[in-house]
């Protein structure tokens, strides 16, 4: 009897160096599973991004990934980006273009042969920008927007481009409130609706703990602990990975947060 494929994302044996640093060593990492969000968690200079970007195939790294069974890891960077999408933390300088002609060449950029869109193209374009909750800003300029539309217009380039997992770095570190729950919200949604794997770079320990389904916490190179969020974010975690005196409460309305103490 054939043993099933494992679902899911599975990174094994994962080393990347900076010349003689290594940041991350021997890392194995998931099953990341289909339709969770998970959080990436450290400290500054734990490599968050760095196991993000291995993952999206835009580092040089030694070791295998897995989707679904398959290995993407001989694939070249663009082949992987089909499958596993890295969104950046700093999103590139806003060119003048509108927002739906940035949207068609993402598409474009996806397999389509040619360089004209098609009114098929321009449907499934706006459907996207339409899930996002920004079709009304299809004819704006990028260069327009605020930063919290413009990280909604990144996100949906990205799922336009209908990847299998999605890598967010810091996706949320530069907006404010309003736009960090209405991002939050969207990535939560769109991940369950189209049965994404998605890792996402956080530093909100609250927002972790409370809007993500699973958290994954690196400390020097390794994953100290993963799985549920409460499980992961223990005062003893947050001891020895923040170095921080923490404790873990839950309000009355059910949401779980972390106060601080100090430093130990």
């Amino acid at each position: 009897m054939t043993a099933p494929v494992p679902a899911g994302l599975t990174l094994h044996n994962l080393t990347v160096r900076y010349g003689r640093k290594s940041v991350l060593s021997e890392l194995d990492a998931g099953p990341f599973p289909h339709g969770a969000v998970c959080a990436v968690l450290g400290p500054n200079g734990s490599g968050k991004s760095t196991l993000l970007r291995a993952t999206g195939g835009l580092l040089h790294a030694t070791g295998t990934l897995m989707l679904d069974g398959v290995d993407l890891t001989p694939l070249p960077r663009a082949q992987r980006a089909q499958h596993c999408l890295y969104l950046p933390q700093t999103l590139p300088e806003p060119v003048r273009l509108s927002v739906l002609d940035a949207m068609l060449a993402a598409r474009h950029a996806i397999g389509r042969q040619g360089n004209t869109s098609t009114a098929a193209d321009i449907d499934a374009a706006m459907a996207c920008l339409a899930d996002v909750g920004i079709a009304q800003l299809a004819t704006r300029s990028l260069h327009e927007l605020s930063g919290g539309q413009r990280q909604l217009a990144g996100l949906a380039q990205a799922l336009g481009r209908k990847p299998r997992a999605l890598l967010l770095d810091e996706p949320l570190s530069a907006l404010d409130p309003y736009y960090q729950q209405t991002v939050m919200a969207l990535i939560r949604r769109e991940t369950a609706q189209r049965n994404l794997i998605t890792l996402i770079v956080l530093h909100d320990l609250n927002m972790a703990l409370n809007q993500c389904d699973l958290a994954c916490l690196l400390h020097n190179g390794h994953i100290l602990a993963y799985g549920p969020p409460a499980e992961v974010l223990t005062p003893e975690h947050l001891r020895t990975v923040y170095r921080i005196d923490a404790r873990v409460d839950t309000g009355r309305d059910g949401q779980r947060f972390i106060s601080t103490a100090g430093v130990v």
